[in-house]
């Protein structure tokens, strides 16, 4: 049967909710947390509906790579202005957007909390192998010599 592909904002959809629906159940978050994420203009969920990446193609497995291990911010769309250049004598921080057109500005400990959010719990993984990559493919081919 053949069926036209998948439209990737419905996927994404689905997906955050049952991202959502998961963490609940576990007791990571609540409803108002919930509540608050659906509401992001920019969910921060992503889903690839391109073509399958191969383990021979080391452009895409490049491309990938970088993708998964991005930085959660850039440093160079962040501007730090001391307390004593501030006007009403607090440090700020004010961090840009990718296009430039809008800037958010953070009291200087408000964005020390945002940035420790992206720090791992000790111990936590923080990438995931999986097709060619995972520890099974890699003991098969391993193990078959």
């Amino acid at each position: 049967m053949i069926r036209p592909p998948p439209k990737t904002a419905e996927l994404e959809e689905l997906f955050r909710h049952e991202v959502f629906k998961m963490l609940k159940a576990e007791g990571k978050i609540n409803d108002t947390v919930i509540e608050n994420m659906l509401n992001w203009h920019h969910s921060g969920f992503n889903v690839y509906c391109g073509n399958a990446i191969w383990p021979h193609n080391e452009e895409g497995l490049e491309n990938l790579a970088r993708y998964i291990i991005r930085a959660s911010f850039s440093q160079e769309r962040m501007t730090y202005i001391p307390c004593d250049e501030s006007t009403d004598g607090v440090a700020k921080v004010f961090y840009d957007s990718k296009d430039g057109k809008t800037t958010k500005t953070f009291d200087a400990l408000d964005w020390l909390a945002q940035l420790t959010t992206h720090i791992p719990n000790r111990g936590e993984q923080m990438v995931r192998y999986y097709g060619f990559y995972s520890n099974k493919s890699r003991g098969l081919r391993k193990k078959a010599g």
